[in-house]
């Protein structure tokens, strides 16, 4: 058969073919989730190998009463450690209640003061490149090398600092600021803010750079002012990232154990102590493993709290703007 009529037969088999091809080939390709998983696979079993093994094996210690000076003799002993901690050990809630004001006070002015670092960093600035790396220093920096340097800084004897309040005549004498239960504790939040602040700002800054210019412009041009833009274009756009710069800060902050040891180790009498470093002496000062294990993992379920909620709420934001696009 020859013409048009065999033409459209030809075809007609040909899509028929196609067809059958298209509907067996979704049943030989492999699932998409396949791919991904053998390449991130190695990855994951890695990382819950030397990230999983420690806190099992820190939740285990805390269920025994292991001692350093009894190798061996540890027994299993359930909750006690807990009980202890939580209900007959004041010690322990006067230094939560410490970590706790130490999170916060490291919290609040790191965002605000890197928000605000941000903003100014984001602008047409003259070398802002200079400027920029200039900011992220003490971020960098060593905690080692940043001890020394305010330890130097702050000594009563030749500290530059001390001289120079005492020639204003703001001092009659050099202050001992770490020997002091009144200044120890200001003085740490001050060093912790100088070193993290910039760590913060990155983070912000970095989200500033993802705003879309057509919506500041579009609210220029509506007449809203320097606030309204920032309140109604610039924080809705980088809120995530402040939530996350924020959750980052509380668990740094709690985990600080260099920040505080180097300084004071916790003192003086204990006016700077914190979870980790009542961990720390608990542990290798009274040699009582079981019960420092019990501490970290308090601080582990704490901060396991609070990331939770954080991913809650996130998400729980993500889903209304996703109904609110929807509509």
């Amino acid at each position: 058969m020859e013409g048009p009529a065999a033409n459209t037969m030809s075809t007609t088999a040909e899509r028929g073919t196609v067809e059958a091809v298209t509907a067996i080939a979704p049943s030989r390709r492999r699932p998409r989730w396949l791919t991904p998983t053998l390449f991130i696979g190695p990855a994951l079993v890695l990382m819950a190998v030397i990230l999983g093994y420690p806190v099992i094996n820190a939740i285990w210690t805390s269920l025994t009463d292991d001692f350093l000076t009894k190798p061996g003799a540890e027994h299993f002993v359930g909750l006690r450690n807990f009980q202890t901690l939580l209900f007959h050990d004041s010690t322990f809630w006067t230094t939560a209640l410490r970590t706790a004001i130490w999170a916060l006070a490291n919290l609040i002015p790191q965002v605000g003061i890197g928000l605000a670092l941000a903003l100014i960093l984001n602008r047409r600035l003259i070398a802002r490149g200079l400027i920029r790396s200039a900011v992220i220093i003490p971020w960098i920096v060593p905690t080692i090398v940043i001890a020394f340097l305010w330890l130097f800084l702050l000594d009563p004897t030749s500290g530059p600092l001390n001289r120079l309040l005492i020639e204003l005549h703001i001092v009659d004498s050099a202050p001992v600021w770490f020997a002091d239960p009144a200044t120890a504790f200001p003085v740490l939040i001050v060093i912790s803010l100088w070193k993290w602040t910039p760590f913060v700002t990155v983070i912000l800054l970095g989200a500033l750079q993802t705003v879309p210019y057509d919506l500041e412009e579009a609210s220029l041009i509506d007449g809203a002012g320097s606030f309204q833009r920032f309140r109604y274009v610039v924080v809705p756009h980088i809120s995530t990232s402040i939530a996350l710069a924020s959750l980052l800060t509380v668990a740094y902050s709690v985990n600080n154990f260099n920040g505080i040891w180097m300084f004071t180790q916790g003192g003086p009498a204990g006016a700077t102590d914190t979870l980790t470093t009542l961990a720390y002496r608990t542990a290798f000062k009274s040699y009582d493993f079981g019960m420092a294990a019990a501490i970290s993992v308090v601080i582990f379920i704490a901060l396991l709290l609070i990331s939770a909620t954080y991913f809650y709420v996130l998400e729980g934001r993500r889903n209304k703007g996703l109904r609110r696009r929807g509509r």
